[in-house]
This record gives structure tokens, sequence and C-alpha cells, in this order.
């Protein structure tokens, strides 16, 4: 378990996840360090595996993770297989947020209320119903062909870290997924024992007795508690990312620039979208994939500039352009749009109201 040292990290300017989440998924996935190694350098994520657990990576990174181990396992329920290789502690502050609670409830409303330390694109919902308590999961990429698999990894884990704190074999009363059923539901059965399993229900929960909330927690520590919530309040909610036509699309441009020239193929693969996928996306946004990744390499131009670069063609490279030739047709480009934008704002500043003449000068008055 590591420890919070800072009073309050950067913003988190996309969708991310605690490395500790791609790493899990990856070693959990494989028989070897090797595999784990070769899985994430695939996905497009390779230094998951060493970074500090406090390290944060882009949550399309996570989606093509999971997409190389079902291409690797051929297995349907590899999410779930996952889950079954959680131990306490792998997920760090929210695991002992959990256990050091007082009683179930009470552990559930922290894990959901500091989701955010493990990822931001996950969102956890805690609400009593009559005798019944009703876990919901949900996710920022609501349209991901991914999501099953995802929801399936998070509510597997969800029952693991439930009956890790209670100490019990805890089944909860039922579990129901967005999705539809596959063919075969054994590892389902095995992961969450005597609950009624639902499929195509419209929502990823899990439902338990309301009187599961009374549970106490098998290491309940009163002193501990209060040391884990004060590390865990160093790390606030992430700002909600500005909007963009498609959810991490900038942050797989950038990651992209320091390799070479972004492509539409690419950024799809990082995204866990197929490129025709993604080209109507950013047609149904008004935009393009050009216009996209000029805006990325503008934006990453001023910072070049405001920080100094060196040569400018070492500024091109790492721009994503094959020569500085290329770099400056772009900057008079940008420099072209900036100066028509701004002309056009000081028109319109000067400019009469619609309906209205210039005023002409008075008698006496010198014209100029």
């Amino acid at each position: 378990m590591s420890v919070a040292t800072t009073a309050e990290p950067p913003p988190i300017a996309a969708l991310t996840e605690c490395v500790v989440v791609p790493r899990f998924i990856a070693r959990a996935s494989s028989r070897s360090g090797a595999e784990a190694e070769s899985l994430v350098r695939a996905a497009g994520v390779p230094s998951v595996l060493r970074d500090p657990d406090t390290a944060r990576s882009p949550s399309s990174g996570t989606f093509q993770l999971w997409r190389e181990v079902l291409g690797r396992t051929g297995r349907a329920d590899a999410g779930l297989l996952a889950a079954g290789q959680f131990r306490h502690g792998q997920f760090d502050l929210v695991d002992y947020l959990m256990s050091t609670a007082p009683t179930l409830g009470e552990g559930l409303a922290l894990a959901a209320s500091h989701l955010h330390l493990l990822s931001s694109s996950s969102t956890l919902s805690v609400q009593e119903d009559g005798d019944e308590v009703t876990v919901t999961y949900g996710i920022l990429r609501p349209d991901s062909e991914l999501r099953w698999v995802v929801a399936e990894f998070v509510l597997g884990v969800l029952v693991e870290q439930m009956r890790n704190s209670t100490g019990r074999a805890l089944s909860p009363l039922r579990v129901t997924f967005a999705h539809a059923a596959p063919p075969r539901t054994t590892a389902h059965t095995d992961r969450f024992g005597t609950a009624q399993v639902e499929f195509g229900a419209g929502a990823d929960t899990v439902t338990l007795h309301r009187s599961a909330l009374r549970l106490p927690t098998a290491t309940a520590d009163p002193a501990l508690a209060a040391i884990i919530r004060r590390n865990a309040a160093a790390f606030p909610p992430p700002r909600t990312p500005a909007a963009g036509p498609v959810p991490g699309l900038r942050p797989a441009i950038m990651a992209q620039l320091a390799e070479g020239r972004p492509s539409l193929a690419t950024t799809a693969r990082r995204l866990a979208v197929s490129p025709r996928t993604l080209q109507r996306r950013l047609a149904e946004s008004g935009t393009t994939w050009r216009a996209e990744l000029d805006a990325v390499r503008r934006e990453c131009a001023a910072g070049l500039r405001h920080a100094g670069t060196g040569s400018a063609q070492r500024a091109a490279a790492r721009l994503g352009f094959a020569e500085s030739r290329s770099l400056r047709r772009a900057m008079s480009r940008w420099n072209a749009q900036e100066a028509g934008r701004t002309a056009g704002a000081a028109a319109r500043t000067t400019a009469p109201p619609a309906g209205q003449q210039k005023p002409q000068p008075t008698e006496g008055t010198p014209t100029p």
C-alpha cells in the first residue's frame, strides 16, 4: 500500500486509470511476467508494470489491454477469470478504505465516493430500496464494444472485496448485466455463488439484502481507517475533462506524436473502436480526423515554444512531422488562422448593430 505525500495532484485532463488497474489485469491474465509485458506493450501502455502506484494511465489503453487479453486467451469470461485473481491490497487505498471501515455498508459508501482513485472513467452508486441495496456500476464510455468484459470484471472484483472485508463467503441476492447472455455462464456461477444472474437488464448491478450493510468488517481498524481516509483525501476527484468529440481522442493522439506520425487506424485501436466508428463519431461532432490532429499539434507546439525545444527539426519530430519544413508550413497556417479570427473579432466589436448606420460627423466636427 502506498501512502500519499502530495497535497493535491494536478488535474487529470482525460479519462484515466491508476496504473494498478491495468497492471493487475495484465498479470492476472498472464502465465508469466514476459507474457504480461507483451500484453501491455501490445496495448500501448508499456510502462504500467514499472510505474509507481500513484501514476495514471489512459483509460483507452486499459480498453485496448482488454482487447488484447480477449484476443490472446480466446476466453469470453476473461473479465471474471481476472477478477478471481484479486487479493486484498492490489487496488491500493480503495481496498483499505473498505477493509478498515466498521461495517460493509460504510465500506461500500467509501469505495463508491473514492472510485476516482482507481478510475476517472467509472462510477459506483449505492441505493437502498426496501429490504434491498443495489450497487450500480457506470462507465463514461457507454458505447464501447468492450463494456461487457469491463463490467463483468468490476462486479467480480467488487464481490471479492466484499467477501474479503467481511470474512464471509458472501453471495449477492442478484447480479445484473446490461449485455446479452453469453453461450456459457459457468464462470458467472463460480464468481457470484448463489446469486441470481440476469442479462440484458439495462444496467450492471450487484444487489444485496439490506441487512448485509450492517455486517461488521473482519479487519475494522478505526486508527488505520483515519490514516487511510486522510491519504485518500489528498487525491480529490479530477476536474471534468473538457468536452471533446470522442473521449480520450486527444490523449491518444498525443501519445503517438513522439513515436512518429499519428494515424487514424492507430488512434482507433488505442480507443478500442474501429476506424470507421471513429470517423463516424468525428463527423457527428462536426469535425474530422485531420482537424483534431491539427488542433493537438497546434496546442503542443504552443507548449514547446513556451518551454524551449532546441532545433526546429527536434520540435518537428516531437510533433509527429517528418521534417521541419512541414512544421513551418503548419505554423504559417495556424498563424494565418489566428490572424483571421482576431480580425473577425475586431470587426464584430467595432461594427454598428444591424440596422444602424455609422454615425456621421456633425457640423464643426473635424473628419479624420
